[in-house]
């Protein structure tokens, strides 16, 4: 199961992947990749590049799990399964540059959906301590919103609306450090059936 570093971890790879793979002649002057937050809409963070901003975070359907037994043989509390919501928002000067890029960016994701251990860890800052286990992987997805809530989105940043795409990685499960009281199982039951009282006289 994945840290509380698994959020950053996944923003950051998706940002890294298309960094490293994007195509720079699209480009008329050194592209800028971001992690956005929702007040860098109304400034010019980015001219020429990609930003991503995790707008929405929420409960993945597969919350109610037992306790899990972690491989060091302790049983703790269950995971916390997210689902991460994320605004991709390809920049250029002009838009059918911008177009190009969005069509690349969604056909280079669709062709990468699966984020394996090695590459979402590689891409953390804090790399001393692994956001995922070596077997865990991430899966991604475009999920785009309906018409009100993307409308919603940029209503605050009519200034900068921006043709941009939805996914969602789903089922970040986030690991509890607190551990779960272990009982040992019951091997036997004396139930005293048959079993004859004596009381001493008085």
């Amino acid at each position: 199961m994945a840290s509380y570093l698994a959020i950053a971890a996944v923003a950051r790879t998706l940002l890294r992947l298309i960094e490293q793979q994007c195509p720079r002649d699209e480009f008329t002057s050194a592209p800028t990749f971001s992690l956005y937050q929702s007040h860098d809409f109304g400034s010019a963070a980015v001219q020429e590049g990609f930003s991503l901003m995790l707008y929405r975070v929420t409960l993945n359907g597969a919350r109610n799990q037992p306790p899990r037994r972690a491989a060091d043989g302790t049983l703790r509390r269950p995971a916390l399964p997210l689902d991460l919501h994320f605004l991709l928002t390809p920049w250029a000067g002009e838009a059918e540059r911008q177009l190009r890029l969005l069509g690349w960016a969604m056909r280079f994701l669709e062709d990468n959906a699966v984020l394996p251990a090695n590459q979402l860890n590689h891409s953390l800052s804090r790399r001393e301590q692994p956001a995922f286990e070596s077997d865990e992987t991430v899966e991604l997805s475009c999920d785009p919103p309906g018409l009100a809530d993307y409308l919603g989105l940029w209503d605050k940043y009519k200034a900068r609306w921006q043709t941009s795409v939805t996914y969602v990685a789903r089922l970040v499960r986030i690991e509890s450090d607190l551990l779960v009281r272990d009982e040992t199982l019951v091997h036997t039951r004396d139930l005293g059936f048959g079993t004859e009282r004596v009381e001493a006289a008085s």
